[in-house]
């Protein structure tokens, strides 16, 4: 029994991992991508109706910015701390075996708690920029066919 929980949640870490690997990248192409979208607004911002000024034209894309640079930032959650040992001559000796297989088993439930967290706050912070930028681009295209002439 106790190896079918620790192949079920070794799994459940695996995905959380892989998801949350997924995440960082999916932010750092839409950082590249808002980048882009960020240079025309700049250059024909003498183009804009005289009622926007450029620090609201740009307000958006802060927020993208600030949202996928939060979902970026690494997080070290204290709770549930794993002493991963970092060292240039390290001993095999300092990598024992877990003594209590229940032990184990909580750790890697708490383990499983706070990636899902993680995971959690990494795809909010998506979404409010993903929707952001949405909203900014339909923003963006009725403001010119009202303004075209």
């Amino acid at each position: 029994m106790a190896e079918d929980a620790e192949t079920y949640y070794r799994n459940m870490i695996g995905g959380f991992s892989d998801a949350i690997r997924i995440s960082d990248f999916k932010a750092n192409v839409a950082i590249v991508f808002v980048a882009i979208m960020m240079g025309p607004v700049v250059a024909f911002r003498d183009k804009f109706p005289p009622y926007l000024p450029l620090w609201l034209a740009l307000l958006p894309f802060l927020l993208i910015f600030l949202c996928l640079l939060i979902c970026l930032f690494p997080r070290y959650p204290r709770r549930g701390l794993v002493h991963f040992i970092i060292a240039r001559n390290a001993d095999p000796h300092l990598f024992p075996l877990p003594q209590v297989p229940e032990m184990e088993l909580e750790r890697q439930q708490t383990l499983c708690a706070v990636l899902s967290q993680i995971l959690y706050w990494k795809t909010i912070m998506l979404y409010i920029s993903y929707y952001t930028c949405m909203a900014s681009v339909l923003a963006v295209a009725a403001l010119v066919a009202v303004t075209w002439r």
